[in-house]
């Protein structure tokens, strides 16, 4: 089969042929780098391509839902996507999320709930002035915690499915150079677990990734999401920036190994990395001398927890303020990847500094600046 032949609809049965620890010991986070087999696919990718992955539930949570819900998992239900009837455990495994809870799930157990006293609690949630209430309440629960406090409300399996979003894939910014690698994807994730509600939670992908998919099985149904936007310059001559802190530095190795390795770039590359702790959470640290041997890179490096006051790659850019300037103002290209909540707003206020510091603009003509920088498509943003 050819690329075309595989999509969103119709993935490619990957298996993973390497899986090691970025993080190393000690460390607060368990990054992991992930090999991807292709071999044999046809796919093929670009670097700034991201992967997508269709995942599956843990056995464990998969019984607890099961638990709560007071079914076996044995229920032959019909399902609303395919109008194949299907068992419940297999349709709650692979084809429907049982973290998220949708409103109109919540609204149901309200209206079906005969405990007064949880009744008006969930009402309380339903009122205007309290829609953070409850997005928060929404993202503190599962199917299955939720339900067993709920344990009055009862549905039968053919109306739970109704009230349950599918299991979308997941994406992730592909850290590898098809031209060096070959025939596999190179992931770098760091597993999603937190703590809500009391109960221990984990992202379900990543954990299926990291964690549950067994190694050199083609059990990992994938498929390449294009970028238009995330690319290189086409002119290997043009410097470029890049700001990657933690795992937002995977489609920056990408650019390194493309650049360097086959396009012998002669532009410069200067790489914004940062982490917590330098001799716990430095990625990829052994490789970034062998790439600095092919050519003109620069590595700033940001590790938050290594003195008393937190250092960020916003500060790093703001020391180097007045280089950072001279880069941007010769056509360097910008990239940023990583978290978009916190990191990217702070990135960009730190180059909306730069060039008021250094290029005498005031706020309104350096985010001008920048807006015009978007526009020429040298201020590229992949963030999440």
């Amino acid at each position: 089969m050819t690329q075309d032949s595989y999509d969103r609809h119709r993935p490619f049965y990957a298996s993973i042929k390497e899986r090691y620890n970025l993080s190393k010991e000690g460390s607060l986070k368990k990054a992991q780098h992930i090999t991807i087999d292709i071999q044999g696919s046809g796919l093929t990718y670009e670097v700034g391509d991201s992967v997508g992955i269709f995942s599956s539930h843990s056995e464990e949570l998969v019984k607890k839902t099961l638990c709560a819900l007071r079914f076996t998992g044995e229920e032959q239900v019909i399902d609303p996507s395919t109008q194949k009837q299907t068992r419940l455990k297999d349709l709650l495994t692979a084809s429907y999320s049982i973290t998220d809870i949708t409103v109109k799930f919540l609204q149901e157990i309200h209206e079906r709930q005969s405990n007064l006293t949880k009744k008006e609690a969930l009402a309380f949630l339903f009122q205007e002035c309290n829609r953070d209430l409850l997005k928060t309440f929404l993202k503190a629960h599962e199917i299955w915690d939720l339900l067993l406090y709920h344990h009055e409300v009862f549905f039968t399996a053919q109306e739970l499915i109704t009230f349950l979003k599918p299991l979308l894939p997941r994406f992730y910014s592909i850290s590898s150079s098809q031209k060096y690698v070959g025939e596999e994807i190179h992931l770098t994730i760091t597993p999603l677990e937190y703590e809500t509600n009391g109960h221990q939670r984990r992202g379900v992908c990543t954990h299926f990734i990291c964690e549950m998919a067994q190694l050199k099985s083609p059990i990992v149904p994938i498929f390449i999401q294009p970028t238009h936007t995330f690319r290189l310059p086409q002119d290997h001559r043009q410097d470029i920036i890049m700001i990657g802190p933690g795992t937002g530095v995977a489609p920056f190795r990408a650019f390194l190994q493309e650049r360097l390795f086959f396009a012998k770039a002669t532009g410069r590359h200067w790489l914004f990395f940062g982490e917590k702790q330098k001799n716990f959470d430095y990625y990829y640290e052994s490789e970034w001398p062998h790439y600095s041997n092919y050519g003109d890179l620069r590595l700033e490096l940001a590790f938050s927890r290594d003195q008393e006051h937190k250092v960020y790659v916003q500060h790093r850019m703001l020391e180097k303020g007045k280089e950072l300037f001279e880069w941007i103002t010769g056509g360097a290209y910008l990239y940023v990847c990583g978290d978009a909540t916190y990191m990217a707003k702070d990135v960009e206020a730190a180059l909306l500094q730069i060039l008021q510091d250094h290029g005498e603009m005031d706020l309104i003509t350096g985010r001008n600046y920048l807006k015009n920088m978007r526009k020429e498509k040298r201020y590229l943003r992949d963030i999440y």
